[in-house]
């Protein structure tokens, strides 16, 4: 099984497999402070493909970082030359959508379920850990199809979810 900076690839749905090996080899960590701690973490790197001075395409879902989503623009700038670049803003939104979901332990045997009814939906995904999952909208792809899927799973214990922000 091929690995892509350090993720299994089976854990990408086929869209996005979008990171060649020649990319690999040129994507940087962009590091996010949280202003509040989210699952313990105050702080999340995110792979990120260099387009311009100080400028930062990202290359994998935000687990932790809310306000950013897959293939946004970011201006991040190191603080020192031997460290990565930290997030000063959003310079360009991708258009794309972040929604993440938990898979309860009721969720468990219907977790592929889910997942491929998700798909089926519009998203695409990465894995966290077999229970978190990132789904990702790409731009026109109707995101309030899966919001009301989750919502249904939601109420009968199946996942819990939350979504990133969008402007």
């Amino acid at each position: 099984m091929p690995v892509i900076n350090g993720y299994n690839a089976a854990s990408f749905s086929l869209r996005r497999l979008v990171i060649t090996v020649e990319d690999a080899n040129d994507l940087v960590k962009v590091h996010f402070d949280l202003p509040e701690s989210d699952m313990g973490m105050s702080g999340e790197s995110l792979w990120a493909a260099p387009v311009g001075p100080n400028l930062y395409e990202l290359r994998n879902s935000p687990w932790h970082v809310r306000t950013v989503n897959w293939l946004g623009v970011v201006e991040a700038i190191p603080r020192n030359e031997d460290e990565w670049p930290e997030f000063a803003r959003v310079h360009k939104r991708s258009g794309h959508r972040t929604i993440h979901i938990f898979i309860l332990e009721a969720g468990k045997s219907r977790k592929q379920e889910v997942l491929d009814n998700c798909n089926r939906l519009g998203s695409t995904y990465e894995n966290m850990d077999d229970r978190v999952y990132a789904l990702d909208f790409a731009p026109g792809v109707d995101v309030n199809r899966s919001i009301a899927y989750l919502e249904n799973l939601q109420a009968q214990g199946i996942v819990d979810w939350r979504i990133n922000e969008y402007e």
